[in-house]
C-alpha cells in the first residue's frame, strides 16, 4: 500500500539500508555455519533419502551421468537444508524489519503467513519427500516399465524433479494461504484486478520462474496458469469472510467534477464529545469509530488504513476542528493526497438542553450535514439550507457571519445553529451573532 504509515519512524534511507545489512549479515553468518554443518551430513542423507525410493533397489539402477551436476546438486541440497533449517529466524529478521511500515491489517497477514507458511510448509515438504515422491515413482515404475528392457535413472534427475515438485506444491499452498488471509482481513475484494492481488500472483509466477529446472522450462506456462486459478479456487472455497471495516463511503463528485470519498471519524474525546446518530449522517459517508484519535496510536493506523484501503479522498473528524491530531496522522493522510477537516462539535452547542427530541435529532441532522462536502463552504451552505427547508416555520436558526460560535451561546426551546448561516441568502430566519 502506498503512503506513509502513523506508526513508521522518519528515517533517512540509509539508516533503513544500515538495519538491512545488519539483519542480512547476521542471517548470512548463521547460514554458512548450518551449511557447514549440513556439508558434512548430505552423503548420508542423499543415501538414506534414495534407499526410500523403490528404483534403489538392485545394484546398477541408479547411475550419476554428470559428476560436476552431481556436485551442484549435493550444494544445492546444503544451501536448502540451511535455509529451511534458519527458516524461523528468517521470517524473525524481516517481521522486525518490516513491521513498522505496516498497517495493522498487514501487520496479521504477514505475522499469519509466516506462521502457517513454516509450520504446514515444513509439514508439506517433509512427508512429500519420504512418502509423496517415493510412492509417484514406485506408481510411475509400475505402469511404464517394459519387459526386456532394463532401466538406468539418473540421481541428478530424481532429485530435480523431486525438488520441482516440492516447489509447486509450496508456491501453490503459499499463493492459497496469503490470498486467503487477505480476503478475510479485507485486503482484497472480488476486484479481480485488486492490487494486492496481482501483486500475490506475480510474486508467485516470479518464485515460480526462479525455481523451474531447464527440463521443465516448456510447462512454465501452463504450470503459472495453474497455479493462479488453483489459488483463487481454494481461497473462494475458505470459511472466512470479509472482516468488517464499518460503514464505506460511497463516490460523489465536486463542482469541477473530482470525484469525492468522504469518511466520518466518530471521535468521543476520551468521553468529553458524545456520539454522532450514524443515522443523521449524510448516506454518501463512510464512518469509523474511535474514542481518542490524538492519543492512541492504533486508531490513527486503522484511519489510514481505512484511507488507503476505500481510497477515501476527505477526512471528517466529529469532535475537534482536527487540529490537534498528530503530525505524523496528518503527514500520512497528506502522502495519500487525502484531506482533513473537523466538526469541532466538542465546541459548539446545537440547540437547547430543554428542546424536544425531534428538534435534537434535526439540529444533529442538520449538523451532520457539513460532512458530506468538506471541501467547500458553498456547497455546505446549500445544503444546509436545503434541509433547514423542512423546518423553517417551526424553528429559529442561529448563527454568525464567521461560521464559528461565539463563546458561552444560549438557545431557546426552538432555536437551531446553522453553521453556515452567514452564506445563506433566502427567506430563513436567521439570527446572527458574534
Amino acid at each position: 500500500m502506498g503512503g506513509i504509515s502513523p506508526a513508521d519512524t522518519s528515517k533517512h534511507i540509509i539508516e533503513h539500508l544500515n538495519e538491512a545489512s545488519n539483519r542480512i549479515q547476521r542471517v548470512m553468518f548463521a547460514l554458512v555455519i548450518v551449511a557447514v554443518i549440513w556439508a558434512f551430513l548430505i552423503d548420508d542423507i542423499f543415501s538414506w533419502w534414495l534407499s526410500r525410493i523403490p528404483l534403489a533397489d538392485g545394484s546398477g539402477s541408479l547411475t550419476i551421468y554428470s559428476p560436476y551436476s552431481w556436485l551442484d546438486t549435493r550444494w544445492t541440497a546444503v544451501g536448502l537444508l540451511s535455509i529451511w533449517v534458519l527458516m524461523p529466524w528468517i521470517a524473525t529478521e524481516i517481521w522486525w524489519f518490516s513491521k513498522p511500515g505496516l498497517l495493522p491489517r498487514e501487520r496479521t497477514w504477514l505475522f499469519a503467513l509466516s506462521t502457517i507458511g513454516i509450520l504446514f510448509g515444513s509439514l508439506i515438504i517433509i512427508v512429500g519427500w519420504l512418502w509423496g515422491f517415493p510412492k509417484l515413482v514406485a506408481i510411475s515404475q509400475a505402469t511404464s516399465m517394459i519387459d526386456g528392457i532394463g532401466s538406468h535413472y539418473d540421481v541428478v534427475s530424481l532429485f530435480q524433479m523431486a525438488l520441482s515438485l516440492s516447489w509447486l506444491v509450496v508456491i501453490i499452498f503459499l499463493s492459497s494461504v496469503s490470498l486467503t488471509f487477505a480476503r478475510a482481513l479485507g485486503m482484497v475484494d472480488e476486484d479481480p484486478l485488486h492490487p494486492f492481488r496481482i501483486r500475490l500472483h506475480f510474486i508467485a509466477i516470479v518464485l515460480l520462474y526462479i525455481v523451474t529446472p531447464p527440463a521443465f522450462q516448456g510447462l512454465f506456462f501452463t504450470t503459472a496458469v495453474t497455479i493462479i486459478f488453483i489459488s483463487e479456487f481454494i481461497a473462494n472455497l475458505s470459511p472466512f469472510v470479509n472482516k468488517p471495516r464499518g460503514r464505506s463511503p460511497t463516490t460523489v463528485f465536486d463542482s469541477e467534477g473530482g470525484e469525492r470519498r468522504v469518511l466520518v471519524v466518530d471521535c468521543i474525546c476520551e468521553g468529553a464529545c458524545g456520539r454522532i446518530a450514524e443515522q443523521n449522517l449524510p448516506s454518501n459517508v463512510g464512518l469509523l469509530l474511535a474514542d481518542s484519535l490524538c492519543l492512541n496510536s492504533d486508531e490513527a493506523e486503522q484511519l489510514y488504513e481505512r484511507v488507503l484501503l476505500e481510497k477515501v479522498s476527505d477526512v471528517v473528524i466529529s469532535g475537534c476542528d482536527a487540529s490537534p491530531i498528530p503530525g505524523e496522522l496528518k503527514s500520512s493522510l497528506l502522502s495519500s493526497n487525502c484531506n482533513y477537516y473537523g466538526l469541532n462539535r466538542l465546541n459548539k452547542v446545537l440547540t437547547s438542553d430543554l428542546a424536544p427530541t425531534s428538534i435534537v435529532n434535526f439540529a444533529d441532522r442538520l449538523d451532520l450535514s457539513l460532512s458530506s462536502c468538506p471541501w467547500s463552504k458553498q456547497s455546505q451552505s446549500r445544503i444546509q439550507n436545503r434541509i433547514a427547508q423542512d423546518k423553517k416555520d417551526q424553528v429559529r436558526f442561529v448563527s454568525s457571519i464567521s461560521g464559528i460560535q461565539p463563546w458561552g451561546t444560549r438557545f431557546t426551546d426552538n432555536e437551531i445553529w446553522i453553521e453556515t448561516g452567514g452564506l445563506i441568502d433566502s427567506n430563513l430566519d436567521i439570527s446572527l451573532r458574534e
